[in-house]
C-alpha cells in the first residue's frame, strides 16, 4: 500500500519533500488544527477534513481508484500550465486570480486512472481545487479558491468512498485505530518548538532558507470513537 497520509509518515519517520511543505507555513506556537471527522454507514464512508489534506486526498484516490474519473474545478498557481494541461488534452479556462498574482486554470474533464494520476503527481506542488467523481464516490472541495493563511478551513474538502475502498483509508488515516466505530473524530494540535535555520543559506538566499528551514515539535493525536477517546497520543517530528 502507498501511504499518502503525511501524518502516518511522519509518525513513521518518513518524512518526504510533501510532508515538509506542509509545515512550512507554520512559525513557532501551538495550532489547532481542522476536525477530521468520519462517519460510516450503509458500506460507505464519508470524510471531511480541513484545507492541508486536500492534494494528500488526491493522491490517495489517484493510488486507489479504477476506470475512469470527471474532474470539475480550479488549480490556482502562480505558474503557467498551458503546456502541461494541454499534454492531458485538458481543455480550460485561464483567468485571473482576484487580489492575488497568478492564474486560475479552470476545467471539466474525464481522463483515465493513468493520466489523473500522472497529473496529480506532476502538480502535486500546486492547489489542485477540482472536484473528482468515480464509480462509486467522490471528493469534493469547499471553494475553488485558496483560503486566506491563518483563517479556518473547517469541512474544506468532503471524501465519499465506496465499501470497497474503506480498509485501504483505514489503513493509511486510521493507522492507530483498531475499534470498530460510526462516528469519529481526529483533533491534531501542531507544537512548533524549534526552526533550525541554515544560517549560511540565510545570508545568501533569505527566502530559500526560510522554505528549507526544518520543524522540530510534535503532535498531538487525540481521537474519539462514538463519543470515547480512544486515543490521546504524542508524535515528535522533525520536518
Amino acid at each position: 500500500m502507498s501511504v499518502t497520509n503525511f501524518i502516518k509518515k511522519i509518525a513513521d519517520k518518513n518524512v518526504s519533500e510533501e510532508v515538509h511543505n506542509a509545515f512550512t507555513r507554520y512559525s513557532l506556537g501551538e495550532f489547532n488544527k481542522e476536525p477530521f471527522v468520519l462517519k460510516l454507514k450503509k458500506g460507505e464512508l464519508k470524510v471531511s477534513a480541513g484545507f492541508e489534506y486536500l492534494n494528500f486526498f488526491q493522491r490517495f484516490l489517484a493510488e486507489n481508484i479504477k476506470g475512469e474519473v470527471e474532474l470539475d474545478g480550479t488549480i490556482e498557481t502562480v505558474k503557467d500550465l498551458s503546456d502541461t494541461l494541454s499534454k492531458y488534452k485538458i481543455e480550460f479556462e485561464d483567468k485571473n486570480r482576484f487580489g492575488k498574482s497568478g492564474s486560475k486554470y479552470i476545467f471539466k474533464v474525464k481522463l483515465s486512472v493513468s493520466d489523473y494520476k500522472k497529473l496529480v503527481e506532476e502538480l502535486f506542488s500546486e492547489y489542485l481545487l477540482f472536484n473528482v467523481n468515480f464509480t462509486g464516490g467522490k471528493l469534493k472541495v469547499k471553494n475553488q479558491t485558496t483560503p486566506k493563511l491563518g483563517s479556518p478551513t473547517d469541512n474544506f474538502v468532503t471524501l465519499i468512498l465506496p465499501e470497497s475502498m474503506v480498509s485501504t483509508f483505514k489503513a493509511d488515516y486510521l493507522f492507530d485505530v483498531n475499534e470498530n466505530f460510526t462516528d469519529l473524530t481526529i483533533a491534531h494540535t501542531y507544537f512548533v518548538n524549534n526552526i533550525l535555520l541554515d544560517e549560511k543559506l540565510l545570508k545568501t538566499d533569505a527566502n530559500l532558507a526560510r522554505k528549507k528551514a526544518l520543524r522540530e515539535g510534535e503532535i498531538v493525536r487525540k481521537i474519539t470513537a462514538d463519543g470515547k477517546v480512544i486515543k490521546d497520543v504524542k508524535i515528535k517530528f522533525k520536518v
